[in-house]
């Protein structure tokens, strides 16, 4: 053996050496983690003891004498499983990612300090009821328990960051709140995006590309908004830096619930079905877990990091959710005075409330900043150093305010906690009077046979119907005048349909407050409906079906003007003429086998390249679809009314109009199609393109912790216009970013027990074997049963939390 071989070798033998010790090394790191399901474990903080049984799951039962207690366990719980994702999501909160991640984030900590949602927490603590802080109080003891039994053997991300968890508040819980707030406050991204439509092309242009009008009339436009200095949208691009580090990269937010009476299912008590849709990513958003506890009885979901079932149960009514899309945000155009201490408003200068913070940052100076304030609230402008997405280089940047529902005072905590123990309708009713942010539609069944729905969001009343727009905020006509009362807003009890359905839709045809412009497209809401109307009645199994359902009523639509736009047209492609012939045929499931969704996708993304991006430019076309729902119902619209001047395109010197632009669209998708998949159309399945993979907050770090910390990828089926929606960005199609956080199903007619799946699994741990157990239940359809029999629940795991 010649001494480059012999160098080779052990070169080799020593990297596989290494490779294998370092495996080793973290798996054991890892394992060490891993939450104790048995025994007992000494608990100063609980007044009885406390009894967690296990299912095969890793779903938790507490069996606690008291709320407090209960409380105290399912904080105990959630740290067992979870503590590395609340912990991040309480620093994102908090505004103190950069200490352990460094600058990278000091845009996100800057962005959450500036707002103010610690702050806001801090101020609104003392003024809650004291139920709720009793219960945050009691859910803080139980995190603070695991955090220090846990000392040395956290999860593996504690020791790759090189850090230790501080010790939880009851501010945590509620920042966390605000924080799912402002994941679903999707609406002022589209008056950032559609004011940059006026201002570069013209009033009467961006209004033909804002959903639904006229129908919202009267609609009016800002005055003089064409003639705002460029509206800074630095704090979009802090946000999308937010959403993709943390993993929240869908936003065609939205959620499937319904309901049906006695009189339509097969039991002949009320079937409750619910499935929201958010962000995938790795471990997931809830925790599924049964609760005993003093008066305290339900089960469903919880959200690590708050101590109550926020979807789910108790032996008296089911209750379901899916986002209102409130408009419940709005931003001002602002004048500031040369000392920048002063803001114009009615003619006279205000002195500007300052404050002065600062971001500490890993391995780097600490960043100080000044927080400055209008009587609306922060200025929001300033929140990244390069403050802006568009080259804006030499336009003047005026100062932007926000306000936003979530920073006014509320009691979000006693609402839910107050759904947990409601008996009826009427108390139900009463629990959501306190519900501000997220805007949510709930549904609501019992077991005496009632069904029900309300509307619980804190919508602003405001002097101009301009929901899409910035303000001027040189005027208080800009000001909101109030909220909309409670008992004035949309809600229905046993409605003679004898069904109930939310898919985002618009909450009802007249209302004389504006609620939304952001409302989902209809090809949901049209399934739900139709699929509702299919037979006279339902049963629990049924409404499995149905939330795995791929049907689109939106492609079938949008691919009905395809064939028209060719007639009379010679056709000398074979792929081309086959691809006629297959849309022409298609019924619209969207099967991950079938090879039309993709044609019928790739054309759609065509479509709306060809549609906007001439006149828009590239980087407002990104802007304008990065909303996915926003393109979805301004096609159809311009596509039903055959006459907008968007279908010409502006650097032609011909005048194209929607056919001509529908053949172009197809041709660049079979273009597209064949250079990525190949010329023969039988090799183009929609699961080669479309693909889900529940991402890790590390994902793209490393391959080795990818392979064991991200889920997937898996091939998949449907997309954003479907029941089971399985969304993409626009932006950088095709791969899944968002869709069922969980699916739930409860037939008052088996009490014993209620049906749920994740997509992932119970636990934050990566080498749980609760990690990604539920994964393929959540992929095929099917169902776990969550057993409500203490017999039952008798033979589980079993830890106790003894009291000191």
């Amino acid at each position: 053996m010649n001494r480059k071989v012999k160098i080779f070798t052990g070169i080799f033998f020593s990297l596989i050496i290494f490779a294998g010790a370092f495996y080793f090394i973290t798996v054991k790191l890892v394992k060490r983690s891993l939450p104790q399901y048995s025994g007992e474990i000494t608990a100063a903080g609980i007044k009885q003891d406390v009894k967690i049984y296990r299912d095969k799951n890793g779903v938790p039962y507490i069996y606690a004498g008291s709320d407090e207690d209960a409380a105290f366990a399912l904080g105990y719980v959630h740290a067992q499983e979870r503590l590395f994702q609340m912990d991040m999501l309480r620093r994102a909160g908090e505004g103190r990612l950069s200490e352990i991640i460094g600058s990278k984030t000091v845009p996100v900590d800057k962005m959450f300090k500036t707002l103010g949602l610690y702050e806001n927490v801090k101020q609104i603590l003392p003024n809650l009821s004291a139920d709720t802080r009793r219960i945050l109080e009691a859910y803080a003891k139980g995190v603070n328990s695991y955090i220090r039994d846990a000392k040395g053997k956290y999860q593996i991300e504690f020791s790759l960051l090189n850090y230790e968890p501080y010790p939880w508040k009851p501010e945590h819980s509620l920042v966390i709140a605000k924080l799912m707030a402002w994941e679903l406050n999707i609406s002022w991204w589209a008056d950032i995006a559609y004011t940059h439509l006026v201002q570069k092309l013209g009033i009467d242009k961006a209004l033909d590309v804002i959903p639904d009008y006229p129908q919202n009339a009267p609609f009016i436009v800002p005055p003089g908004i064409k003639n705002f200095a460029y509206v800074p949208d630095g704090m979009v691009e802090v946000d999308r830096m937010y959403r993709s580090f943390m993993g929240f990269t869908g936003t065609h937010i939205g959620s499937n619930s319904w309901v049906v009476n006695g009189n339509m299912s097969v039991s002949g008590k009320p079937v409750l079905a619910n499935d929201p849709h958010l962000a995938f990513q790795a471990p997931g958003k809830w925790v599924v877990a049964v609760i005993r506890g003093g008066g305290w009885n339900a089960e469903g979901f919880t959200l690590p990091g708050l101590p109550a079932v926020v979807i789910g149960k108790n032996e008296n009514i089911a209750w379901g959710t899916t986002n209102v899309m409130a408009d419940d945000a709005d931003f001002y155009l602002e004048k500031l005075d040369s000392t920048k201490s002063n803001y114009f408003l009615d003619g006279q200068w205000r002195p500007l409330a300052v404050a002065r913070d600062s971001v500490i940052v890993k391995d780097s100076s600490t960043v100080y900043f000044e927080i400055k304030k209008t009587h609306r609230g922060p200025l929001v402008s300033d929140i990244h150093t390069n403050n802006f997405l568009m080259n804006t280089s030499g336009i003047n940047k005026p100062p932007l305010s926000m306000r936003w529902t979530a920073l006014e005072p509320s009691d979000e905590f006693k609402a839910i906690f107050s759904l947990n123990k409601a008996g009826g309708w009427n108390e139900f009713k009463e629990a959501l009077r306190n519900f501000t942010v997220p805007g949510q539609n709930f549904m609501y069944a019992d077991k005496e046979g009632n069904i029900g729905y309300v509307c619980a969001a804190k919508l602003p009343v405001r002097n101009f119907v301009s929901p899409a727009f910035v303000y001027d905020g040189t005027t208080s006509a800009s000001d909101w005048r109030g909220f909309v009362p409670y008992d004035e807003m949309p809600n229905v009890f046993n409605p003679k349909e004898n069904y109930l359905a939310s898919a985002n839709n618009k909450t009802v045809a007249d209302f004389k407050y504006h609620i939304s412009n952001l409302w989902e497209p209809a090809s949901r809401i049209e399934r739900i409906t139709e699929l509702l109307n299919s037979k006279p009645r339902h049963s629990a199994d049924d409404f499995v079906k149905y939330q795995n359902d791929i049907y689109s009523p939106y492609a079938k639509e949008i691919v009905s003007y395809i064939a028209p736009a060719f007639k009379g047209i010679k056709i000398n492609d074979k792929n081309l003429s086959d691809a006629l012939n297959l849309l022409s045929k298609w019924e619209p499931y969207l099967y991950p086998q079938s090879g039309v969704p993709s044609i019928y996708a790739s054309f759609f993304q065509h479509l709306m390249k060809n549609i906007f991006e001439d006149e828009m430019g590239e980087q407002l076309f990104n802007e304008f679809i990065f909303l996915a729902n926003i393109p979805y119902r301004v096609v159809q619209k311009l596509l039903r009314e055959n006459k907008s001047s968007w279908f010409d395109d502006s650097n032609t010197s011909q005048i194209e109009g929607r056919d001509e632009i529908i053949r172009r669209s197809l041709a660049d998708a079979l273009e597209e199609l064949e250079n990525r998949l190949g010329p023969d159309m039988k090799k183009w399945q929609w699961g080669k393109l479309h693909t889900i993979t529940f991402k890790h907050l590390f994902h793209g770090r490393s391959s080795l912790f990818d392979h064991f910390g991200d889920i997937g990828p898996y091939e998949i089926g449907g997309d954003g216009t479907t029941v089971f929606n399985t969304e993409y960005s626009f932006v950088s199609p095709y791969d899944v970013t968002l869709g069922p956080s969980m699916r739930f199903v409860y037939d008052f007619n088996r009490p014993g027990f209620f049906e749920y799946v994740l997509p992932a699994g119970q636990s934050g741990h990566i080498l749980s074997p609760h990690y990604k157990d539920m994964t393929s239940y959540w992929l095929n359809g099917k169902m776990y049963k969550a057993y409500l029999d203490e017999d039952k629940t008798r033979q589980m795991e079993l830890l106790t939390l003894r009291h000191e």
